[in-house]
């Protein structure tokens, strides 16, 4: 009879630990083009530039490379959130984000991170040097520090180069409002970028 009491006793007691345990709820974030950004900036109009752009890899900091999303809370120090990730890894999402941009603006004949057969005239290369979140008391900050060259790749020359690093408090602390902010942040970055483009072109002509 003991040993009966003793088994229902061990089987009430994992039976409610297994209840007792809370499904963990992964939750992910993309960085990309809103579809009020294309509006801004799509164009039916013959290409600025009649020329192929290629779109080189994105050279990111390691500590920002995964998915993982980083939160720096010391001057060194950085942490990762456990159950907040970035959908698909930054240096993807960007290199997706560049290519829309660039071929929805209509800037060069045609914009691709490889191209067969054809060698193209220029090349767009991008540094990520700090994509994180900034924590600072209970405020949290989006900081981007981003580099932008255009390359003529017959000339092996970096014809101009673009780079910022930016700050922006987040009006809550909320990771959907972090993707949002560095979204907005690198598309007003690549309209910098792009209007220099513009004017280094136009003023050739």
């Amino acid at each position: 009879m003991k040993s009966k009491i003793l088994i229902l006793l061990l089987m009430s007691l994992i039976l409610s630990s297994c209840g007792s345990k809370k499904t963990v709820v992964k939750n992910y974030y993309l960085i990309e083009l809103t579809p009020t950004h294309r509006a801004e900036i799509i164009s039916d109009s013959l290409p600025l530039i009649d020329a192929w752009c290629e779109i080189a890899e994105i050279r990111i900091s390691p500590a920002y490379a995964t998915r993982d999303i980083a939160l720096r809370n010391q001057s060194h120090q950085i942490r990762y959130f456990e159950n907040h990730e970035w959908a698909v890894r930054p240096s993807e999402a960007i290199t997706h984000m560049i290519i829309d941009f660039f071929s929805d603006s209509n800037i060069f004949k045609r914009v691709a991170t490889r191209f067969w057969q054809v060698i193209p005239t220029y090349q767009i290369q991008t540094n990520i040097n700090n994509l994180e979140v900034i924590q600072d008391g209970r405020t949290f900050y989006a900081h981007l520090n981003i580099e932008l060259a255009l390359l003529d790749i017959r000339a092996d020359q970096i014809i101009f180069s673009h780079s910022a690093v930016r700050k922006k408090e987040l009006e809550k602390r909320n990771l959907n409002l972090l993707a949002e902010t560095i979204s907005e942040l690198l598309f007003e970055e690549l309209s910098q970028f792009s209007n220099l483009i513009k004017d280094h072109f136009e003023n050739e002509r």
